[in-house]
Order: structure tokens, then sequence, then C-alpha cells
């Protein structure tokens, strides 16, 4: 590590011992390998090119055990010490596979990092994914966490203060997260401050976070192998894509614990109307899955696996073993008396750590189709599908938390970030972006605009579009009508990125809205139909080389659609979005003046939520 770095680690050297540790050491003629080198290069001084990329090794920070540094072989192929682990035309289905099997001890710090951006960005190459679990980033991502940590705690006493966020989490919950959960005894000292040091981070650069309970037994278990500043970088990343690892309000929260339910009565209907009876469907009920990641239930091992998916497949993991476990356990259920969801979960406990319990089973049920040859087969559900089935909850989800919450004051206008090269025109008024703080989804509430293109500044074609808004996700683009003199535009979740032949991407985080006159948005909200059907409806962002678009219909139609050279638009009510045509014409189609695209930076300390200029992309400075 450098010298003077804020909580550097050193990271040992351990080639030849074979004492206790995490995992299994393999090294026994079956074919694993010890690796043998640092977790972390000892120096930034230390360039050998070969060292450099190779993956980093895992390191406890939250017990100081070792952990065995061997690569044992796989059904799917060897497990690799660097990129690219699997390669082909399937190596993404290779990868997922392999990770159902369980990711191997010593790569579980570099396979669970490099799997979460790389799913969190998809639009940037698999290579650079792959190179953030490799020694050749350390630099960067400890330098990130650096600056982090002087920004949370000016005043190096102020971490002697700090006490653990709880994001949301009963009192009861942090007791047992610190004293049982984790691995059956308390976490020791040292563990704890690392922890508070991680969730006192995501809590003051995540401000807009309010309700998170899965992020503390999150961060809990990625210190099982990680640094500190791996767990941020980590957790950073599965917040700013929330949409595909986990909720970030209590209205998402209570929206998946809804979806959840209905997959229990579509898929095992009879144990569904038994958890019903003893409120274990319940949001409140659902805690041991949607607030705990099973840690209450299962064995830690089978924790640590479930992580091992979690990382590569999201938050439909939840779903898919949450089911699979009660499914599995539903045959003892018929003989038990389960008056309420505590003993429910109990029971469950109990029989998920007897000698009857099998986790490469529960994976098998995970990842198999529900039915026999007496029932209809079930398959679960696509993650698109299940996507659509958690937007849809949102409606039911904001009346019963509405009903148990005070009333919270909108936020506050969005900033304006003032750029000596690029004058903001659009979305200067205070009402357009008081509008847009409310529209936005929770986390990016505190969040100032930056203007990244202008039609004024970087002229008008697509090309120049993409060329600055391509490594940018989390966009706001604002249109001006030229015969209403109206603001319209969109948020896209995803970057805009040209392709030869149109390509459809974007998740339901995307909106349409009318800035002005009339302030109004449209959020994606399929119907109950819609949920059960496929196609038009997962067009939230559309990009060629001639236009883009956001939302679509079967006539060919968008819910908004610029052309190539940015001077004509359309606007008709889109599938999903059930807009109204923003532009306020009599026609469809319109003449377009200004546009201009902005970026989201914290207001905290002005760098992007994403994109290129954030320090855990560039390591220029850094080294």
């Amino acid at each position: 590590m450098a010298a003077g770095v804020r909580n550097s680690v050193d990271y040992p050297v351990d080639s030849s011992s074979k004492s206790a540790g995490k995992g299994n050491d393999d090294d026994n003629g079956t074919g694993a390998r010890r690796l043998e080198r640092a977790a972390a290069p000892s120096s930034s001084s230390d360039n050998n090119p070969q060292k450099q990329d190779l993956f980093v090794l895992s390191h406890d920070t939250l017990r100081s055990t070792k952990i065995y540094q061997t690569l044992p072989s796989t059904a799917t192929g060897p497990w690799r010490d660097h990129p690219p682990i699997f390669t082909g035309p399937k190596e993404r289905h290779l990868l997922k596979e392999a990770c159902r099997g369980g990711v191997p001890p010593a790569l579980r710090c570099a396979v669970w990092i490099t799997s979460v951006i790389r799913v969190s960005h998809c639009h940037r190459p698999k290579s650079l994914s792959e190179e953030y679990g490799t020694v050749k980033r350390v630099p960067s991502i400890e330098h990130t966490w650096n600056l982090v940590l002087d920004q949370t705690f000016p005043e190096r006493d102020d971490e002697s203060m700090a006490t653990i966020p709880d994001f949301g989490l009963h009192s009861e919950d942090v007791t047992s997260l610190l004293e049982t959960s984790h691995g059956g005894k308390p976490i020791p000292p040292q563990g704890r401050k690392s922890l508070t040091r991680v969730l006192c981070v995501m809590r003051h650069m995540h401000s807009g976070i309010d309700y998170a309970p899965l992020v503390p037994d999150l961060a809990a278990i990625l210190l099982n192998y990680m640094p500190e500043a791996y767990v941020y970088t980590t957790l950073r990343e599965m917040v700013n894509d929330h949409s595909r690892f986990l909720p970030p309000s209590k209205v998402d929260h209570y929206s998946y614990c809804r979806t959840f339910a209905q997959l229990m009565k579509k898929m095992h209907p009879a144990t569904a109307r038994e958890m019903e009876d003893n409120g274990a469907l319940t949001p409140r009920g659902l805690d041991p899955i949607f607030r705990r990641f099973f840690t209450t239930l299962l064995p830690y091992e089978c924790v640590l696996r479930i992580m091992d998916i979690f990382t590569i497949e999201g938050a439909k993991v939840l779903f898919r073993f949450g089911v699979a476990l009660v499914a599995l356990y539903k045959t003892e259920l018929k003989s038990m008396n389960t008056p309420d969801a505590k003993t429910f979960w109990l029971r469950l406990r109990e029989y998920a750590h007897s000698k009857h319990f099998s986790f490469e089973r529960l994976v098998k049920k995970a990842y198999g189709p529900v039915g026999s040859k007496w029932r209809k087969r079930v398959n679960f559900p696509r993650r698109r599908t299940l996507a659509r089935m958690v937007k849809f909850n949102e409606d039911w989800a904001e009346c019963h938390v509405s009903t148990r919450s005070c009333h919270i004051p909108p936020p506050p206008p969005l900033g304006c970030v003032k750029n000596a090269e690029v004058e903001a025109v659009l979305a200067k008024p205070t009402a357009v972006r008081a509008a847009l703080a409310q529209w936005m989804p929770l986390q990016y509430r505190s969040t100032k605009l930056d203007l990244i293109f202008s039609t004024n500044v970087h002229g008008r074609s697509l090309s120049a579009f993409y060329e600055q808004v391509s490594k940018t996700k989390h966009t706001v683009c604002l249109v001006e009508v030229l015969s209403t003199g109206a603001t319209i535009g969109c948020f896209a979740s995803q970057a805009w990125v040209s392709h030869k032949r149109p390509k459809v991407y974007g998740d339901g985080e995307c909106f349409l809205f009318r800035a002005s006159p009339e302030a109004k948005c449209y959020k994606w909200r399929p119907s109950e139909d819609d949920t059960k059907t496929d196609a038009l409806l997962e067009q939230f962002q559309v990009s060629s080389e001639t236009y883009i678009a956001m939302g679509g219909n079967k006539d060919g139609s968008s819910g908004l659609r610029l052309n190539e050279d940015l001077t004509k638009g359309e606007s008709a009510p889109a599938v999903g979005f059930n807009n109204d045509p923003l532009a306020g014409s009599e026609s469809d189609m319109f003449e377009i003046g200004l546009v201009e695209v902005y970026r989201l930076v914290r207001e905290i300390d002005g760098r992007p939520v994403d994109g290129e200029d954030d320090p855990m992309w560039n390591l220029d400075g850094c080294r």
C-alpha cells in the first residue's frame, strides 16, 4: 500500500502454511492450485506487469481469519487467477453456473466486485469490469475509499463517536447481526469498527437511501472476504443500480414482499395459504429473506454461497431461494403447528440446520421447474417479468406504507452546476428542477444537474450526442418544443449508446415527463395483465444510428423519439408509460429547438454518481 494511506491493510503472503482458515484446502492432488502472492500489492511502486493483471486475493476484514488460497476445478472448467475467468460465446452462462457451484474463497473478493460492476455497468466492456478485480485497480479503489472516508469523518475523532446506521433494521435485528447472525458468534471489535465505517460512509454518501435494511447484512457478508474499500465500492454499485440488487425505500421493500407472496400463491398455493394464515407472507413476516438476507435461517456457509450467486444474478436470487427454501420445507410443514410467522421461520431454521438439509438440493430446487406428472409444471418468471411484477405492486405498497408513515415534505429543487463553457438553459427555471427532484428515484434526490450535452455547443447530430453521453448512466434529457415552447424530456437509467440496429435496454426506472407548462411525470407502471406478457413493455430505451426513443407501441410510435439530426421529434401515448403526447400539440410530430442532457452529480462532493470522471473509473493521479 502507498505510504500514508488511511486504513491500509497489510496482506500477508502464505504460500506454504496449511493452517486453519476459510474454505477447503484442496491442494491434495485433485487439481487444485495454491496461489502464491499477496492479496494486494504491498507497495504502490509494485508495477510488475504480470502481477498487475492477476486477481486480488480475498482478505477477511470481519474476523481476520486466514483464507486458503487454492483454486479448485469445476464442472464448467477451472477457476483462473486472472481475467477472463471464462471465454467464448457462453462465458456469462458458464460464470453463472460456476457461481452456483460456489466461488473459491480465495477469489470471492475479485469475483464478487467484478460481477457487481459488470451487472451495474453492462454498457461498458466486460474487460473493464473484470479489471476491477485485479491488482492493477487497487490504487484507484483505495484512493476513492480514502476520499469518502475523509468526507464522512473530517476529524479522526469522529470515527470513535460513530454508531452503526440501521438502514431500517429494528434494534433487535442489529443486535442479532452483531452477536449471532454472522458465523454464530459475536463480531470482534475490529470487525465492528470496519462495519461501522463502511455503513457510515454509505449513509453519508448516499443520503437519499432512507430505507435499505439489506445493506447492513450485505456489508457484513462482504467484509468476510474484502477490505473496506472493496466493500464500499461493491455496495455503492449495488445501490446505484438498485433495480437489480436491492430495494432502496420502504415502498420498494413492500413491493418486493408483495411480489414474493404472489409467486408463492402461483407456484405453491397450499403452502402459501398456510403462510398467509400465520402471517409469514406479510412484509414483516418476510424479514428473514428481504431484511436479513437469510442470515437468520441458513448455515452461514450457505449464506456465503447465496452471495456468490447474488453478485452476478441480482435480486431475483432472493425470490428464487426464498421460494425454493419454503418448497423444500413444505413436507415437514404439514406435520407441524406454526401459529405465527416467528414460529414458522424458527421451524424452518431448525430444518435448514439439520442433517436432512442440502444446499445443493436447494440450488437445484431454485433453478428447476415446479410441478410433477400430476400437476402442470411452472417455470420461475424471467427477470424482466419479475421486475414488472415488482413495479406493478408499487401502487399497493405506496398505499400501505403511507398509512404507517408521517407526511414527508417535497424535496428541494435539484441544484445546477455552473459551467463556464456550457450554459444551462432548459433546467435553469427553479420550477423545472423542483419537478425533477420529486420525480427522481429516491437515491438521486440529493444530486445536482451537470450539463454534458447541448445542441447550442456540441452541434445538432446524434453522433455528437452519443460522443458526450455514452459513458454516463442516469441522465436527464430536456427537449424544447418550438411550436408550444414546452419543455419535455425523459430520464434514462442506462447510458445512451449508438447501435447499427435499434437496440432495447434500460429498466423501469426510466420515465417520461413534461417539465413546463403544467409539469407532469409518466412513470412506467405495467397493468396486471402486462406482468404476464413480454415485448413492448420492455422498450424503455431504444437507440440506433438514426434515432433514440423511450417507450413503444405496436404501430411503431414512441413515447418520445428524436431523429438523427435532432430537429424533429415524436410523442405518442406509449405502452407501460400511459403518457399523454408530451408536446401538447394536435399532432404527435413536432419541431425541436434546444436539446440538453444532464448527468447527476452528488451534492455533497460534486462528483458524478457514475461516469468516466468518477475516481473509480479513473486512475490518473491515484498511483
